[in-house]
């Protein structure tokens, strides 16, 4: 198996580009600290951030409750009663809204800290801030984590204050729980470095819309049918399309350990066949316009193998291209990495 691992440095240069957050005051002085892990970097990050949530207040909203009680309020509901027999009792079972702090957002922070604080893979000063961080989470109920949880997870502009540390309790999810729960983890996408994708796809489309004069954008693609009939087709949501005059490069990044296959000893390596695939559904259902030149790029993150993706094909008129970018490196040369791979196929 081969490593990707990542200098947490790194990690965090990552993370500042993803999140503007990070650039804010209450996480200054993180930037000037040295981590002896990146679950260190993550916990930081978490107990400089989670006052400033909590001073701002804990997102609430309407909840439907069902309670049985002599004192009428909301809706009555006849049947529930009837079979529960609570008129007996000279009670009702009734429906009514309560405004609640008990919601997703707040269930996934309350069950990390739960996590955390009795961690062993934690520092213990931490341990004690995530301890004390609960008590204003009391009236939040506690589920069990999951990675199910945060796909459930919807932002609007009244909770997108809460991405940033949401995003970071799945990261340290990803990074330190699932050991502890094997047979509930066993899927080869969440051990293969699972927590990290999301955030290379991230941090590639923040720097190269802050770094570069390019036109950056992660638009869907429409499937090009001949009789209008889409149904049951699979989405194609680009990861991102840069664009400089009549030239248009779309990306898709990939965070593997192993970024290229091998079927038997005898054999030569091979890339991903389904990542190819997509790559080259993407650009030949581009809407290519008469002098525009359309091609498409696997960036994948460079491991520790001998042999490295580094090709160009040509494919129907189009260009595809497989490249790697060193994540080990000092961070002004992934920088300097990052535009050296695309300028061949924009200027």
């Amino acid at each position: 198996m081969s490593k990707t691992t990542i200098p947490i440095r790194n990690i965090y240069h990552m993370l500042s580009y993803a999140y503007q957050t990070l650039s804010l005051g209450e996480y200054q002085d993180i930037g000037e600290e040295k981590f002896e892990n990146v679950t260190d970097l993550y916990g930081a990050i978490l107990i400089n951030g989670l006052p400033v949530l909590i001073r701002g207040g804990l997102s609430h909203e309407y909840q439907r409750v069902t309670d049985t009680s002599p004192v009428l309020k909301g809706k009555i509901d006849l049947n529930a009663s009837i079979k529960q027999n609570s008129m007996v009792k000279r009670q009702m079972v009734i429906q009514y809204d309560e405004f609640s702090p008990d919601i997703l957002l707040n269930q996934i922070i309350k069950a990390s800290l739960v996590a955390l604080k009795s961690s062993s893979k934690v520092k213990r000063a931490y341990r004690r801030k995530f301890l004390g961080f609960l008590a204003y989470f009391s009236e939040v109920s506690l589920v069990e984590l999951n990675a199910k949880l945060w796909k459930k997870v919807h932002y609007n502009k009244q909770n997108i204050r809460y991405q940033f540390l949401v995003d970071i309790c799945r990261y340290l999810y990803e990074e330190m729980l699932i050991d502890e729960n094997p047979k509930e983890h066993q899927s080869p996408k969440i051990l293969d470095d699972q927590q990290l994708p999301t955030l290379f796809e991230k941090f590639v489309y923040a720097f190269y819309k802050r770094e570069t004069s390019y036109n950056v954008s992660h638009p869907m693609i429409k499937w090009q049918v001949d009789d209008g009939v889409v149904d049951a087709l699979p989405i194609m949501q680009t990861d991102m399309v840069l664009k400089q005059d009549n030239k248009t490069l779309i990306i898709d990044t990939k965070f593997y350990t192993e970024n290229m296959v091998q079927r038997n000893i005898s054999s030569g390596y091979r890339q991903h066949s389904d990542n190819l695939y997509q790559i080259y559904a993407y650009i030949n259902n581009w809407p290519t316009k008469a002098d525009e030149k359309v091609t498409g790029l696997l960036l994948y993150v460079k491991t520790s193998d001998k042999i490295q993706p580094d090709q160009d094909y040509q494919m129907r008129g189009h260009g595809v291209a497989v490249k790697t970018v060193d994540l080990h490196q000092k961070f002004t040369s992934i920088q300097e990495e990052l535009k050296k791979i695309v300028q061949p196929y924009l200027e």
